[in-house]
């Protein structure tokens, strides 16, 4: 199964995404400008598009494998940065970059607190919401 973890900035306090009545994330920037930066900070990324999403693959210093989803949700905005299966190493590294504060993994519903778990983790750590 595929599983992803949504990263984003909104204010705190909310719960996972799939529980909002309205978008609550706040604008990131172009499809081009997110790319850009995260091509800054893992180099050897390679991008392509299919059906208007972004696909970014590539490693990462600590050879861990990088998949990532780039969305514009109208044209020249995108609110989220969407990894799949990704390392909580990489996560913090984006949300630092980035200053978001928010991971959701919305398939399960839940929010994820990425700096209370290691890459070696089977599974990673819920944060509490209200």
């Amino acid at each position: 199964m595929s599983f992803h973890f949504y990263l984003y900035r909104a204010a705190p306090g909310l719960p996972p995404i799939n529980r909002w009545e309205q978008m609550q994330a706040e604008p990131l920037g172009s499809a081009a400008e997110i790319m850009q930066r995260l091509s800054t900070l893992y180099p050897g990324l390679r991008w392509s598009q299919i059906a208007g999403v972004w696909m970014g693959s590539g490693r990462e210093p600590q050879a861990r494998h990088l998949d990532i989803l780039v969305r514009e949700e109208e044209p020249g905005l995108c609110r989220f940065i969407t990894f799949n299966k990704a390392a909580p190493s990489v996560m913090r590294r984006v949300l630092e970059a980035f200053g978001l504060n928010y991971v959701c993994a919305p398939e399960a519903g839940e929010l994820v607190d990425v700096y209370a778990y290691t890459d070696e983790d089977q599974y990673y750590a819920k944060k509490a919401w209200p």
